[in-house]
């Protein structure tokens, strides 16, 4: 019994001692503040996407020249640019967007064999933010993690100007929608002008076909009537490859689908007409300008003015007379107008604007 008391009383002094060291622990040492949670700065909140009316000089050696050109309506001939923010799991045009679809003008090839006479090309330039304004191209570029993204396009719910459905072929979606990517392996810096280093070698270049990404290319859109333009980007850890070939710009292949989608956005196109119907319509404003200069006894008083609707016609015969009127209203209505003239016109102020031409900017 007299062990026994020993052995209760030494516990009981054990845990004295213990209690009294917790507490003498819990007075010396200040409160340790929680760890914070791992940063989500790589997580993209919000996407820019430019789309620029350019030409090329070679298969991705696009260029943009911007016109210096004040408008009447709204500016579809030098950049046309769309912001998406992310509302939970989906995409939206931000609030505030001045518009909310491209308007475009049909591709036309001169020579399909020469790239040059293929126009108009639009090139597009996409910016990741994450949500507190942070730019992540570096990021989702770099040399160690640009295997693994990849941008696709493809067109859905395509149909002409009298709304009667155009077929999209899902496995070649290529007679709607045409894209080259044209990353270089540094984002923002140009390829065709690039500087060289002392052995003559370029610092900036386009990446190699294994390595799309999406960042930078052109679009070009062979068929005139609206669609909807589908942007994906996936992360794919596993790369991009299958027998060593990346995937087309629309269809991601089975290797990139074993990873994640990571945003989804749409965007209304609309293409009314070729652009020769543009390039018509200022040359019968330039011959009809000639016809009154010659008429004029006060040739000084004489100005450039658009030629009546009803009165269109295309000066090289490339169209009729119909398909010039029909041209012309479509135009009227992508753009908000009744007034052909302020349209003509604006199509005028582009050809008669400058560009610096002479410049390096707006190369890939």
């Amino acid at each position: 019994m007299k062990a026994t008391f020993i052995k209760t009383l030494a516990l009981s002094l054990l845990a004295v001692v213990t209690l009294g060291l917790s507490a003498c622990k819990g007075d010396d040492t200040p409160n340790v503040p929680p760890t914070p949670s791992p940063s989500t700065s790589g997580e993209i909140a919000r996407v820019t996407i430019k789309l620029s009316m350019g030409h090329l000089h070679g298969e991705q050696d696009f260029h943009f020249v911007p016109s210096s050109g004040k408008y009447d309506l709204r500016n579809i001939y030098d950049s046309q640019e769309f912001t998406f923010v992310k509302n939970g799991d989906t995409w939206s045009l931000a609030p505030g967007a001045p518009y909310s679809d491209l308007i475009a003008f049909q591709l036309f090839a001169w020579d399909p064999k020469v790239y040059s006479s293929i126009a108009p090309d639009y090139g597009a330039i996409i910016e990741l933010y994450d949500a507190e304004g942070k730019l992540l191209n570096d990021q989702y570029t770099s040399e160690e993690l640009r295997s693994q993204y990849q941008f696709f396009f493809y067109p859905t719910e395509a149909t002409d100007f009298d709304g009667k459905p155009i077929a999209v072929n899902a496995a070649d979606p290529t007679s709607i929608l045409r894209y080259v990517y044209c990353d270089t392996n540094v984002w923002n810096q140009s390829a065709s002008k690039s500087p060289t280093d002392d052995a003559g070698k370029k610092l900036y270049y386009f990446l190699p076909k294994t390595e799309p990404i999406g960042i930078k290319g052109y679009y070009q859109f062979p068929e005139t009537g609206h669609f909807l333009l589908n942007i994906d980007l996936w992360h794919s850890p596993k790369g991009k490859l299958e027998g060593g070939k990346a995937s087309p710009f629309f269809a991601p292949n089975a290797t990139v689908k074993s990873g994640k989608r990571l945003l989804h956005l749409t965007l209304p196109v609309n293409i009314a007409a070729q652009k020769r119907f543009m390039d018509e319509v200022i040359e019968g404003i330039l011959n009809d300008y000639s016809r009154r200069v010659g008429e004029a006894e006060d040739k000084d008083k004489v100005q450039y003015q658009a030629v009546p609707l009803d009165q269109l016609t295309s000066p090289n015969g490339y169209f009729t007379d119909e398909e010039m009127r029909t041209f012309a209203k479509r135009m009227m209505k992508l753009l908000g107008t009744t007034d052909w003239e302020r349209v003509a016109m604006d199509f005028y102020r582009y050809y008669s604007s400058t560009g610096d031409e002479g410049s390096n900017k707006g190369y890939f």
